[in-house]
């Protein structure tokens, strides 16, 4: 085990499919406790049993990253079954490719919610955590679409960048 990642709490939001998933596996195995958020109850139900039987250490909350008071309860999650919080991975990621003059406005809204506010919402939640501790470590998750607009996802290129 890394012991450097062995029994730091470490928060994931979008814990539940692709890399939050990914991530919560690989830390799990390195020995870290952690705190899972996503919006799929039996996705993360499922995780934190396969991590839990594996002999790790897991907790989670159903999360919606638009929702600042289910970020914050995510958060609370952590300390409430931790005791302490050390990294948050702000994850949860939304990435709705159109060409604009379809005008899909309500996907843009979503990716601008979940892509920027989620992240500033998980930032609101655990700083005020990280500041008391006097420390803690924000990893947020980007894309190289942040850095060079690819064919359809202007939208999701510019949340990204954000």
């Amino acid at each position: 085990m890394n012991n450097e990642i062995a029994g730091k709490v470490v928060l994931i939001t979008g814990a539940s499919s692709g890399l939050g998933e990914a991530t919560a596996r690989h830390l799990a195995a390195q020995g870290a406790h952690l705190v899972l958020g996503a919006r799929r109850q039996d996705r993360l139900e499922a995780l934190a049993a396969e991590i839990r039987a594996a002999g790790g250490q897991a907790a989670f909350a159903v999360t919606d990253v638009t929702r600042k008071d289910d970020v914050a309860a995510l958060v609370q999650t952590a300390l409430t079954h931790f005791g302490r919080l050390d990294v948050m991975i702000n994850n949860a990621g939304l990435m709705a490719v159109a060409p604009l003059r379809e005008l899909k406005v309500d996907e843009w809204d979503a990716m601008i919610d979940i892509n920027v506010k989620g992240v500033l919402y998980g930032i609101a939640a655990a700083l005020p955590v990280f500041q008391k501790q006097d420390s803690g470590h924000f990893i947020n998750i980007a894309s190289v679409a942040g850095l060079k607009v690819f064919g359809n996802a202007t939208v999701y290129s510019a949340t990204k960048f954000a």
